[in-house]
């Protein structure tokens, strides 16, 4: 768990890392259920982990919520002399599935916390549209309601006995 701030929203964010291991793969799926934002995760210096992220990808479209946010995550950024990703391979997988993209290290703490914030405001964002059109939908509702009691009202005290609008 990890409060954040985001356009001067505190935000309480809680993070589960099951670091891609197939022991957690049931696991995993249960979490996509209720995920509102993930993180797809390669390791730079890892082809195999990078060929991962279809499969990963495939799960979270599968499994997780419509409309779910997703980044892509180049971790260990660090490492550029064990590179076996190119950065433009992570780019252009991101413009693939319609994602943001970052390199990180989490031993440098490069892109971290731009990463974490920038997920909390996809999320809000995609919130704050079902927030306005909930509230659109209530006022256009409130309004009719006005509209309905204000027909139903009598027209002056002659009348006021024969209708009721209670």
């Amino acid at each position: 768990m990890k409060t954040i701030e985001v356009d001067g929203i505190k935000v309480r964010i809680q993070i589960w890392d099951t670091a891609g291991q197939e022991r957690y793969q049931t696991i995993t799926k249960q979490y996509y259920r209720r995920a509102q934002g993930i993180f797809l995760v390669y390791d730079i210096s890892s082809e195999r982990s990078y060929q991962h992220i279809m499969k990963w990808v495939s799960d979270v479209d599968e499994y997780a919520p419509e409309g779910v946010q997703k980044i892509l995550i180049g971790n260990k950024a660090d490492e550029e002399q064990k590179r076996q990703v190119g950065r433009e391979q992570g780019q252009q997988l991101a413009k693939e599935y319609g994602m943001d993209f970052y390199e990180t290290s989490a031993c440098t703490n490069l892109n971290i916390k731009e990463s974490f914030t920038r997920l909390t405001e996809l999320v809000l964002q995609a919130h704050r549209k079902e927030l306005d059109g909930l509230r659109t939908r209530a006022s256009t509702e409130l309004a009719l309601a006005d509209l309905e009691e204000e027909e139903g009202k009598p027209e002056g005290p002659a009348n006021s006995s024969k209708a009721c609008w209670c």
